[in-house]
């Protein structure tokens, strides 16, 4: 997904102040724990919801921050984005959050999309090769997509790359009708 240049803003933000206390991983996995409450339950429409009153959405929000343990930091991040009705940011900000992280940390996600599961030998095989190609530790997510009927697709730093049997299949039908 691509993020606004609010969502970085205040991404950057919030990652600079969590560095300078040392909690970078900590406050990633806060917000990432945040994020997916919020998107899977009431809470988004309730927090997002401007029949409820300001003050109301902030002790909700608390409360939530509450349960969930979460630093001092972020409650103050998650109010700041209630306040200015920043929280429909939140799926950009959690992903380029993730994304500074592995920067700094010297990792960057690959997907890889396959017919069916891959095998561990394998699967270390991709990530080996992609540790090659990028430079950096590999941080694998595995999709299997039934659709595929063979080979892989793997999406590295942006860059696709396809060797999947459906896109070769395409790709020979199209020399075919240019008569090649």
């Amino acid at each position: 997904m691509i993020e606004g240049s609010l969502a970085r803003r205040y991404t950057r933000a919030l990652f600079q102040l969590a560095r300078e206390g040392g909690q970078e991983d900590a406050v990633g996995v806060e917000v990432g724990q945040f994020y997916a409450d919020y998107t899977s339950s009431a809470l988004q429409q309730v927090l997002t919801n401007p029949a409820f009153a300001l003050d109301s959405r902030k002790q909700i929000l608390n409360q939530v921050a509450q349960g969930q343990k979460l630093s001092s930091l972020t409650v103050r991040f998650l109010s700041l984005l209630l306040e200015r009705d920043r929280l429909s940011h939140l799926t950009g900000i959690v992903n380029c959050y993730r994304r500074l992280l592995n920067e700094a940390r010297g990792r960057v996600d690959a997907k890889v999309v396959s017919a069916t599961a891959l095998e561990p030998v394998m699967v270390e095989r991709v990530r080996a090769q992609l540790r090659s190609i990028s430079g950096k530790e590999v941080i694998l997510q595995q999709v299997v997509d039934g659709d595929l009927l063979g080979g892989l697709q793997v999406e590295l730093e942006g860059k696709i790359y396809d060797g999947s049997v459906r896109t070769q299949l395409a790709k020979m039908k199209q020399r075919i009708a240019r008569g090649y």
